[in-house]
């Protein structure tokens, strides 16, 4: 049995996990004086990395669960892969917005704010949309997004304390 991406795998807890990362690495290497492209590629790397773990961490999981499978170690790796996408995809923008300082469009101040804004923003989206799996109550949904965005302004409000 096969594993597609599917518009779930988009707003799971791996995309969550990305954004929170990607904030955690802006808010940590923002706090010496580096330049956009330094911290395109730390945050870069650390999300591959991390990546690299969750896709792991899945499969070998996974295969429990898939044990009666044709090929178990496949059926995981390719579940794991899927269900891991929202890591990658979810630094995708924060990631674009901090390239526009590495090539001058932007300040470097001006780059990492905004992305950390835009994950805050993110985050909100991520909580709203999830949310509709289980309720189509606005309103609940819309708490629920607030939540998951004041997590990142909590992130946001650190890397000012911080700074």
């Amino acid at each position: 049995m096969g594993y597609r991406l599917r518009r779930a795998d988009f707003f799971s807890e791996s995309a969550v996990y990305g954004l929170v990362v990607v904030s955690a690495m802006l808010l940590v290497t923002n706090q010496y004086e580096v330049t956009s492209r330094e911290v395109f590629l730390k945050v870069l790397g650390t999300v591959v990395v991390f990546w690299l773990a969750h896709v792991f961490a899945t499969a070998v999981s996974r295969m429990g669960v898939v044990a009666d499978a044709k090929s178990p170690f496949s059926e995981s790796l390719r579940y794991a892969f899927a269900h891991s996408a929202g890591l990658l995809i979810a630094a995708v923008v924060p990631l674009t917005i901090v390239l526009l300082g590495v090539v001058d469009l932007i300040s470097d101040d001006i780059a990492l704010w905004t992305a950390l804004w835009v994950d805050a923003a993110l985050l909100g989206l991520l909580g709203y949309f999830s949310s509709g799996a289980w309720t189509r109550n606005t309103s609940l949904r819309l708490r629920v997004g607030a939540g998951t965005a004041l997590l990142g302004v909590c992130v946001v409000l650190l890397k000012a304390f911080i700074h």
